[in-house]
């Protein structure tokens, strides 16, 4: 916070598929209940990601990754911002500190995302990790909150109705950080 200001602070829930459940629970299992979010300024666009499980569905979101055990969350950042995208990254602003209730059919599992402005400072647009990634593409702000975001709600996925809560909010306390009126 120090360095990179004082995030705004949020909670969310959803319900989340078995098969997403499944997925947040190896996470967990590996000492990971936490992910790193950078919206990642390219230009006049951001850099936004597709895997393998949604590929061709319209629907692409910011890059994020987790810190292995010992590991700087800024160190993590750069490292997640390279492998899923080909790019150096420098972190810019802690834009928001979620706290994210995965509510599962057995239970809930507490999230947490740290979401960042980044900007691209070099390296090429390209996948490194293709077991990972699917596609890495830019996109406008304007695309993120219309199509991209009516897509994620429409999924009916409980992850992709948060990662669109991340994105509206991250965009949301932009526009504040800059002393614009929100977006919806």
């Amino acid at each position: 916070m120090a360095r990179y200001g004082r995030p705004r602070r949020l909670t969310f829930a959803a319900d989340f598929f078995d098969f997403e459940c499944e997925l947040v629970r190896r996470s967990a299992a590996k000492g990971r209940n936490h992910d790193i979010t950078c919206f990642i300024v390219y230009g006049d666009r951001y850099v936004v990601i597709q895997k393998h499980d949604y590929q061709g569905s319209g629907i692409y979101r910011a890059p994020s990754g987790g810190a292995a055990p010992g590991e700087s969350i800024e160190v993590a950042a750069q490292r997640e911002m390279r492998e899923e995208t080909g790019l150096d990254t420098r972190l810019r602003r802690f834009v928001l500190d979620v706290r994210l209730e995965v509510r599962c059919p057995d239970g809930v599992i507490p999230w947490r995302s740290l979401v960042f402005l980044a900007e691209a400072v070099g390296g090429t647009l390209h996948i490194i990790d293709r077991h990972e990634i699917y596609d890495v593409t830019l996109m406008t702000r304007e695309q993120l909150l219309g199509d991209v975001e009516r897509l994620m709600v429409a999924s009916g996925w409980g992850g992709f109705k948060y990662r669109a809560f991340l994105t509206r909010e991250f965009f949301r306390a932009l526009d504040q950080f800059h002393g614009r009126a929100g977006t919806g």
